[in-house]
């Protein structure tokens, strides 16, 4: 899929989403690990959080917000996060607001850094099914990570 595509294919995707976050969180506690299993299990999802976080660490968009973090323990913690999303074996409990509070995330770099999964994600092979899956998991958590 050509990148315009899959960028407006995300938008939309963010957008739907974006006005149903409320309806959900019932769905997320529902996952089953059919999805899990398309990213190849946590090794997978592993190898996925793993290569996004190289493209995030040289993009100049949004790499400064990663300047002081622990890269391993974020990897560790994104690779829980996902694998929990969907329908994985991870236990995952942190507060995306807490978390995001003091960063000054904007929805620019937000956006950016779901390119950068998304492109970790195609690398990997993953079926656009299993994807926007994941990125309607994670697109209701914007109100709570762009503060700017």
């Amino acid at each position: 899929m050509r990148f315009s595509k899959m960028k407006t294919v995300r938008t939309a995707i963010f957008a739907a989403l974006g006005l149903g976050a409320g309806l959900l969180a019932p769905i997320a506690a529902r996952a089953d690990a059919t999805y899990y299993h398309e990213f190849g299990d946590r090794t997978g999802l592993h190898a996925v959080v793993t290569d996004m976080l190289k493209y995030i660490l040289a993009d100049d968009r949004i790499k400064a917000y990663f300047t002081n973090a622990n890269i391993p323990v974020l990897n560790a913690s994104l690779t829980n996060q996902f694998c929990m999303l969907e329908g994985g074996p991870c236990q995952f409990g942190e507060n995306m607001k807490t978390v995001h509070q003091s960063l000054g995330i904007t929805q620019a770099a937000f956006n950016a850094l779901a390119e950068d999964l998304q492109k970790s994600m195609n690398q990997h092979d993953i079926p656009l099914a299993a994807q926007n899956d994941l990125l309607g998991k994670l697109a209701p958590m914007e109100h709570d990570i762009v503060t700017k």
